[in-house]
């Protein structure tokens, strides 16, 4: 099996195996990058709150395709368009 990675490098179930047995060992290559950090990652430095709303699928449809045009998701894109109506409110 193979994997494309956003960025387009392909890993194999070779490679992921090689990384484990390394991990596993602690022979891990490289070096830490910094703190881990488990969960998703924050999007305020507030509380945040799930908001969920009905569109039509044709809307849902689109928004995908626009996010994936714009190599982001659908939650950022629609966190963006809050954002842009809130400013002109």
């Amino acid at each position: 099996m193979e994997i494309k990675t956003k960025n387009g490098v392909v890993i194999t179930d070779e490679m992921f195996e090689k990384l484990a047995n390394a991990y596993e060992s602690g022979n891990w290559p490289g070096k830490a990058t910094g703190e881990i950090v488990y969960g998703r990652p924050r999007i305020a430095e507030e509380e945040s709150r799930t908001v969920t709303f009905r569109l039509p699928v044709s809307k849902i449809v689109a928004l995908d395709k626009a996010a994936l045009a714009h190599n982001t998701t659908r939650s950022e894109a629609l966190r963006e368009a809050v954002e842009g109506y809130l400013v002109k409110a």
